[in-house]
């Protein structure tokens, strides 16, 4: 059996902790972004695309949940 996905609950996602979370992780994001972008030794790049990889996955606890496909 696998276990249910965390995700945040709707009313968690107005939350002011959550919201002013999610400001400085999308900052963090743009951020790490504009770094990526730039020249830089390949292991530096991939730290950096880690970094934003688990940005990413920390953000999407506030998405919706997918349906099942069919």
């Amino acid at each position: 059996m696998t276990p249910e996905k965390f995700r945040l609950a709707p009313h968690e996602r107005t939350n002011p902790l959550w919201v002013g979370l999610e400001r400085h992780m999308q900052q963090s994001l743009a951020e790490l972004r504009a770094l990526n972008d730039t020249s830089l030794p390949p292991e530096r790049t991939e730290h950096i695309r880690g970094r934003i990889a688990q940005l990413k996955a920390l953000l999407a606890l506030a998405d919706e949940p997918k349906p099942p496909p069919t």
